[in-house]
């Protein structure tokens, strides 16, 4: 047996007693040393995302290899993280070049049983050995860090262009750091927490913005030249923030929905302006093929997540740290789960 966090319904989240689960053809057992807390797990908890349940939740974990079954080439003791997004590669979509929309996609942690346990079985498909000298604490963000990576395909910036990321939580900050990477004239990012916003600065932002600082709109026109953002990247869940990017977009510019708002919110804009402004709005879904990239990014140094990590904890703390990040008190941005081997 093994302790794990099932879900089995929104707000009912138990630290149970679960069989260790058996190794198939293909298939790799994984024994957990670090799952992080992210913000689709809170939403997960509260209902406004889909889940299977009951389900074992947590999907940014590293590890190592505990058992492989027939087939796998992976030697036990390993150490991996894995892509919790892991495409089949067989169906119309991954066939297109667009696994992001595989039907058959597992999706550890919502669809099949992911990271908060002491080990969790996946495809040897999503499984990636670590590069040298990467520890699993920070190999854990690599499914975070690949999702913004594939948000700044998505937002093309452009050396010498203007980008303001709204939203200073971990995504929002990951995103700014790949922004500054970028080359360009004018980065500004948007938020609410002190702390947040500092690390924003120190991460390339030459711009940061809090709502009691005034008209943002003015703000960030005073610090565009008068054009407004080139890109605008949202890297929040609230339709009420899409509907503010429109107004801080430049002339031709492009808007991101990076942040996941709650299935079935809606938001509302003007076609015309759309039109008359030739504006573009993309989304950003997950991270099609962009999971190597990331790992070569958190191996490098190029993208930085332990100032993320303001809390460290056991398995028993987990619904503590998912009140937390509701709450969001002062000082918290990210909170991981650690497991003894």
């Amino acid at each position: 047996m093994m302790k794990a966090a099932v879900l089995y319904r929104p707000y009912e989240l138990g630290i149970d007693d679960v069989p260790v689960p058996e190794v198939g053809p293909g298939q790799v057992l994984i024994r957990v040393s670090v799952c992080g807390l992210c913000g689709t797990d809170v939403n997960l908890y509260t209902g406004t995302y889909t889940a299977r349940r009951p389900v074992i939740i947590g999907h940014e974990f590293a590890g190592e290899v505990a058992a492989t079954g027939p087939g796998v080439a992976l030697d036990p003791g390993t150490t991996v993280t894995v892509d919790p997004n892991e495409s089949c590669g067989a169906c119309y979509w991954c066939h297109s070049g667009q696994p992001t929309f595989c039907q058959n996609m597992p999706a550890y942690g919502v669809l099949r049983d992911g990271g908060f346990a002491e080990y969790v079985l996946v495809g040897e498909r999503g499984v990636y050995p670590l590069p040298q000298g990467l520890e699993p604490e920070q190999a854990a963000f690599a499914e975070p860090v690949s999702c913004a990576v594939h948000g700044a395909d998505q937002a093309a910036y452009r050396a010498g262009g203007s980008a303001l990321i709204i939203g200073d939580g971990p995504m929002g900050l990951l995103q700014t750091q790949l922004a500054a990477q970028a080359g360009l004239s004018r980065l500004i990012v948007l938020g609410h927490h002190p702390r947040k916003l500092e690390l924003a600065r120190a991460f390339g932002a030459d711009v940061t913005l809090a709502p009691a600082d005034g008209d943002l709109r003015q703000a960030v026109l005073d610090h565009t030249g008068g054009l407004g953002a080139e890109v605008v990247v949202v890297a929040v869940g609230k339709a009420g923030v899409i509907e503010q990017a429109f107004d801080l977009a430049k002339e031709g510019g492009r808007i991101v929905i990076f942040g996941f708002a709650p299935e079935g919110e809606r938001a509302s804009f003007s076609p015309f302006q759309l039109l008359s402004r030739e504006l573009s709005v993309v989304g950003s879904w997950v991270n099609p093929y962009t999971f190597p990239r990331a790992l070569d990014l958190l191996a490098s140094g190029k993208v930085q997540v332990a100032p993320f990590i303001t809390h460290r904890i056991g398995l028993g703390g987990l619904q503590q740290a998912i009140e937390m990040m509701q709450s969001k008190p002062q000082g918290f941005i990210k909170a991981m789960v650690g497991f003894q081997a």
